[in-house]
């Protein structure tokens, strides 16, 4: 194991231009060459400079452990980055710091506080035994990602979950609700120059740029949190965790190794599979949450729905186990759909099981142009010519989506 460890100092090279793993990206590079810090003092020592430091994250979500449902379950786990990215998620490699029940903490910085203290030690330095030199040496542990669902990160960072006016952990775009309408889900639409507040708001805004959104720090972050904690009555901390979208300072800041919002990165598999692509499927087909069809016709009528969940499972019977679970009617059964399912259909099925099936080929197009921007996202390896494909290709991807 103390071999396999040696993957962070002794395997991984960084190449400048590329993305490989977590040691190649901005926060980590940046942590490296500077003194550790605690409750803001500088330390002698420097993040990572011993080839023994270990990098951790922490993963948390919430999960129903009986058929009923009635009783919910939050685990938060441990990973080593130090091990190669072919053993860190190895159920013999993780480290499961509790579990929450039998509903969602209310407050998670209790639950997080001895992680926090073990964490806090460990950033100073705790002796520890090395196998391979047979030597006792100060070993030193820091926490550089923590990742979830949106819900789940909302309630790490204390901040507003996504249905809130100001949603987002990474940006100030602010939320909308569909008019006349009692739902009190907020969208964020980029362009929302027609809305009826706006329209009556002479300070809103009427577009936001999306290559340049008014984006949190984390000094603005932690400063925000202490003015809501601070107010001098609920109901204006409320007022203020509602203008903000932020409800309080998290224990986490505490940790120097913690970059807010750097360090809670979105998770693909919920962003894009569990959310991204049911919608785009309830907007195909007349589905998603009750609203019209707007001006276009990008809806499918029933029968070609029909004949593209038939071609979908009728792929099964070619297509090797290999690629994963054999797929099912997307027409009939999508409630069944995992999110490997939904990346299978969307990557290998969608493009040839769509084509020619819309009225105008540019909703056929559209769909494509998001594949292809996906398989750039699922690289092991990134350049950074790439990563700027990527930004700006989800930028038009989803200002044509809005058009």
């Amino acid at each position: 194991m103390a071999e396999q460890m040696a993957y962070r100092a002794h395997v991984h090279n960084h190449t400048p231009g590329k993305i490989s793993d977590v040691f190649d990206g901005t926060h980590y590079r940046s942590l490296c060459g500077q003194h550790v810090r605690l409750n803001g003092e500088k330390l002698s020592h420097k993040y990572f400079e011993d080839h023994r430091d270990i990098a951790l994250g922490i993963s948390t979500d919430g999960f129903m452990p009986f058929k009923k449902r009635k009783v919910s379950v939050w685990a938060f786990v441990l990973f080593n980055y130090n091990l190669p990215p072919e053993l860190r998620f190895h159920v013999e490699n993780v480290l499961a710091l509790g579990a929450v029940g039998p509903r969602k903490p209310v407050d998670p910085d209790s639950f997080l506080w001895p992680a926090v203290m073990e964490l806090l030690r460990l950033s100073i330095g705790v002796r520890a035994f090395d196998a391979v030199r047979s030597a006792i040496f100060c070993l030193r542990a820091y926490l550089i990602l923590v990742f979830g669902d949106m819900p789940a990160m909302a309630m790490i960072m204390r901040m507003k979950a996504h249905n809130a006016i100001l949603p987002c952990r990474a940006c100030k775009i602010t939320g909308l609700r569909v008019p006349n309408s009692r739902a009190t889900a907020h969208y964020v639409p980029l362009d929302r120059s027609r809305h009826p507040d706006v329209l009556v708001a002479p300070d809103a805004v009427e577009r936001f740029d999306p290559n340049n959104l008014p984006m949190r720090t984390h000094d603005e972050i932690r400063a925000l949190g202490e003015e809501v904690q601070s107010a001098l009555t609920q109901t204006r901390a409320e007022d203020l965790a509602k203008a903000y979208g932020i409800k309080g300072v998290s224990i986490l800041f505490y940790l120097s190794s913690i970059s807010f919002p750097v360090s809670f990165p979105f998770d693909f598999m919920h962003l894009i599979w569990e959310n991204l692509i049911p919608n785009l499927v309830l907007w195909w087909t007349g589905e998603f949450k009750g609203l019209n069809q707007g001006v276009h016709a990008y809806e499918l009528p029933q029968a070609i729905w029909d004949a593209i969940g038939e071609a979908s499972a009728a792929a099964g019977r070619t297509v090797p186990s290999a690629y994963g679970t054999r797929p099912l009617n997307i027409a009939k059964d999508k409630s069944c759909f995992s999110a490997d399912m939904w990346s299978f259909w969307t990557m290998f099925l969608g493009p040839v099981v769509l084509r020619r099936r819309f009225q105008r080929p540019k909703y056929y197009n559209h769909f494509v142009r998001l594949v292809g921007l996906l398989n750039l996202c699922l690289q092991f390896e990134l350049t950074d010519v790439e990563v700027d494909q990527i930004r700006t290709g989800f930028i038009q991807w989803v200002e044509e989506y809005e058009e």
